[in-house]
């Protein structure tokens, strides 16, 4: 039994330091994840139809600040939030032009990932403590 509490120990000090590491990397907000979609567009040189996947950051509330064009600034439709939106566009993942990943998309990834990892190690933390809550109150 010494032995299982000893490895139980020895993991948590394991996700500490893992926690301390990622908490000093780039890291995504809270509640955002990446959304990939998909545009065909035809040019009108060759008449070829060509297809683009981009991502961009998605949330459910507006935080991402607005960067409208000049000819746009002021113009907002009825009901959006003048400042920000849900949505950032970030780059390019790829094309049937051969063209590869904008390096802000593979950037973003990695924040994302960052960020899923420590809600992770934060819930089974917090599933630990209400486990030990619960053989031993306080």
């Amino acid at each position: 039994m010494n032995d299982r509490i000893d490895q139980i120990i020895e993991k948590l000090q394991q996700l500490k330091e893992i926690r301390q590491k990622l908490v000093n990397e780039p890291m995504s907000e809270p509640g955002v994840w990446i959304h990939q979609y998909e545009v065909r567009k035809q040019y009108k040189k060759d008449g070829e139809i060509y297809w683009y996947v981009y991502a961009k950051w998605q949330a459910n509330e507006p935080i991402f600040k607005r960067n409208p064009k000049a000819r746009l600034k002021g113009i907002v439709k009825r009901g959006k939030n003048p400042e920000y939106t849900c949505h950032q566009h970030i780059g390019r993942v790829g094309s049937s032009t051969g063209l590869g990943t904008d390096p802000e998309v593979t950037e973003a990834y990695r924040e994302c990932e960052n960020r899923k990892q420590l809600d992770a190690i934060d819930k089974a933390l917090e599933q630990v403590e209400a486990a030990l809550i619960e053989v031993m109150p306080e």
